[in-house]
């Protein structure tokens, strides 16, 4: 396990930390949740609301959830999601609307791994320029 795995449901433990970048380049969050079998609806349900309340957010660019296809694997569910700055990603996790959502106890049987990365290469359709 990572050593970033949020184990309990704090605010802070729901949030990468601050991109090396600065404040004003693209960033993309990837967060690996475990999500343990038979317990997807639930995630679902938890994820879906957290993911509208991002999604309204400005500088939000766009997200893919992806789940896993390998049986066995660690992390059934990744978020993928592309903001257009790492302020823009760091300012809805400032509200007390965000501590609302995350601090829910359904959110404590799928503990999370949230990183930012920046894209140095991309190919293929939807690939965009890199940086």
């Amino acid at each position: 396990m990572t050593a970033n795995l949020t184990a309990h449901i704090s605010p802070e433990g729901r949030t990468a930390v601050e991109a090396d970048t600065g404040p004003t380049l693209p960033v993309t969050l990837v967060n690996s949740f475990i999500v343990p079998e038979g317990r997807d609806e639930a995630f679902m349900e938890l994820w879906m609301e957290t993911s509208d309340y991002f999604r309204r957010q400005p500088g939000f660019v766009a997200l893919r959830l992806h789940r896993a296809l390998t049986p066995g694997a660690s992390y059934r569910y990744v978020n993928v999601a592309r903001w257009a700055s790492d302020a823009d990603y760091r300012s809805p996790h400032a509200t007390e609307e965000f501590r609302r959502l995350v601090t829910q106890d359904g959110w404590r049987e799928f503990p999370s791994s949230p990183v930012l990365y920046e894209v140095v290469f991309a190919a293929g359709e939807g690939a965009g320029t890199t940086s």
